[in-house]
């Protein structure tokens, strides 16, 4: 771009001399009083804010207290409108010739009916939870996850790291104070020498655009702090129904173990009887060696659920113990698909951060369709000039004329990014809807066994059992049967229990939206998030 300057230099008469230079000096303090009071302005907003929120410790983000004219008009709808219509209703000044505006009815389509943005993470001060404890709840659990769960402490500081970009992102550049010296040495003197003061004003609220744009970033990490939050409370839950799952196996298998152990010795008592043959007996001890690899293995299992339960808890040195709870308790009601689905899609963390992506990259169009307003570059010098004797002031107004460069690319990237996050949205909810009718599917199936097991597979299992080994001992069966009674008994309970886990994880799963995977790895944002390329684009007008 061009630089058009405005150059006022003179030299001022013996006999307004004074007055003028008066005038001058007033007029430098005035300028650079301004200048010095308009960084500290830009943050007040924040400093209120930090002054309102004293006493907490991690970084909120300032979601509500911007105080420029779009935001106090965006808060007074208290959440009422959809966020998608909130951001339309801000854009009157948006050029609407621009054909981005016939994605309106997508807009529609994405409509937040949603909650309020969750609240920043607080990280407050745990409990220090003993290596001495034997028993564990859930709620204990879920607990010590919050607060030791590395993954919640990473998504925090994400969110943070978006308080901090929008803080900086509308603050003003700083105003140069300097000297000059010009046609010194000439003739035997020192020329001219003074100081001087120089501002960019930024124009086209720019500074202003930067903030909205931040905004929607330090909203969309909080939803994803919310889903982060949500993944490690799921898996906690989920483990824990399977480490409690083995930890009945094991109970069972105990059980089994000792209906093993006393069908030998009534194989044994019998065979000294004569009414049992010496394979029956060993028929016998297979089984018990059998059982006993089955109660072995249990015990192998709930040690590596319990392991896998400690380290999504981010504890992994945690002491086991048994853990409290009943995978019988009752269960809670799902309602039809539909209501399932619905429900899914308003409160889901990861479509709501993908609504605030539409948002922000709709923010963007507009900050990149100001940039090419140019800034308004200002020097007032004061000096003396040595070789007249006479006081000098020197005053200089430019502007970047935009005569090559428009910002028209970047307009266009703009235009294309809201697009593709207009579909990454739609993507978003049909990824939620497929995954929800395979979790949906498996709460069906197991619902349906363990209702089956409770109501006729396990009572007729148990009842076949203690007929069979009466009627064993009154000689009336054959050992086989009895055999075969047992190893259906067997059978049913561990299937019993795989299937109570199973449900509990599929209601997890839907109770929990979907969320899963407590230890993967936290996103930062992106570079040039939050307008900070804007910024570097708004102070220097190009």
């Amino acid at each position: 771009m061009a630089m058009l300057y405005y150059d006022f230099f003179g030299v001022l008469s013996e006999r307004s001399r004074q007055k003028q230079v008066r005038f001058a000096d007033f007029a430098v303090k005035l300028i650079f009083f301004a200048c010095l009071l308009f960084p500290f302005s830009s943050c007040s907003h924040f400093e209120q804010y930090a002054e309102k929120e004293s006493g907490i410790v991690s970084p909120q983000p300032p979601l509500a207290a911007k105080t420029t004219a779009r935001k106090t008009k965006a808060s007074n709808y208290s959440g009422k409108l959809p966020a998608i219509e909130l951001v339309e209703s801000e854009w009157q000044e948006f050029d609407e010739t621009q054909d981005i505006r016939s994605s309106e009815s997508q807009i529609e389509r994405v409509a937040l009916n949603t909650p309020l943005v969750p609240p920043a993470p607080t990280k407050e001060k745990g409990t220090t939870w003993s290596s001495g404890k034997k028993s564990y709840s859930l709620t204990q659990l879920e607990l010590m996850a919050s607060e030791y769960n590395p993954t919640l402490a990473q998504a925090s500081a994400v969110v943070g790291k978006a308080c901090g970009i929008q803080t900086q992102v509308g603050k003003r550049p700083n105003p140069i104070v300097g000297y000059f010296g010009d046609e010194i040495g000439d003739q035997g003197t020192a020329g001219r020498q003074g100081a001087f003061i120089s501002q960019t004003f930024i124009t086209g609220d720019k500074l202003r655009l930067n903030e909205l744009v931040a905004e929607k970033d330090v909203q969309e990490t909080s939803w994803q702090y919310e889903a982060q939050r949500m993944r490690v409370k799921n898996d906690v839950s989920s483990r824990y129904y399977e480490t409690l799952g083995a930890q009945r196996r094991i109970e069972l298998a105990n059980e089994l173990l000792k209906v093993a152990e006393d069908g030998l010795k009534v194989t044994q008592q019998l065979f000294k009887a004569q009414q049992a043959s010496r394979a029956d007996i060993l028929q016998s001890k297979i089984q018990l060696n059998e059982v006993q690899i089955i109660q072995q293995n249990a015990v192998l299992a709930f040690e590596a659920s319990w392991k896998r339960l400690v380290n999504i808890i981010g504890l992994p040195d945690l002491v086991q113990g048994r853990l409290t709870g009943d995978l019988e308790e009752q269960f809670a009601p799902i309602s039809d698909w539909d209501i399932v689905y619905n429900e899914l899609v308003s409160k889901s963390p990861e479509l709501q951060a993908a609504y605030y992506r539409v948002q922000r990259a709709w923010s963007q169009i507009e900050r990149q369709q100001v940039q090419a307003k140019p800034n308004l570059q200002t020097q007032v010098g004061v000096g003396h000039d040595y070789q007249t004797g006479s006081e000098i002031v020197n005053a200089q107004l430019g502007v970047f004329l935009p005569i090559f460069n428009r910002n028209e690319g970047n307009i266009a990237i703009a235009s294309s990014d809201y697009h593709r996050a207009l579909k990454d949205a739609e993507r978003i909810e049909l990824n939620l809807r497929d995954r929800l009718t395979s979790v949906y599917r498996n709460h069906q199936q197991a619902a349906q066994q363990v209702n089956r097991f409770q109501k006729e597979i396990l009572p007729s299992a148990k009842e076949n059992l203690e007929l069979t080994n009466e009627g064993y001992r009154q000689g009336e069966f054959e050992f086989l049967r009895v055999l075969t009674a047992r190893r259906t008994f067997f059978e049913a309970t561990q299937s019993y229990v795989s299937s109570l886990i199973a449900l509990r994880q599929a209601e997890i799963g839907i109770s929990g939206l979907l969320l899963t995977g407590g230890l993967n790895a936290v996103p930062d944002i992106s570079q040039g998030a939050g307008g900070t390329t804007q910024r570097g684009q708004a102070l220097n007008g190009q």
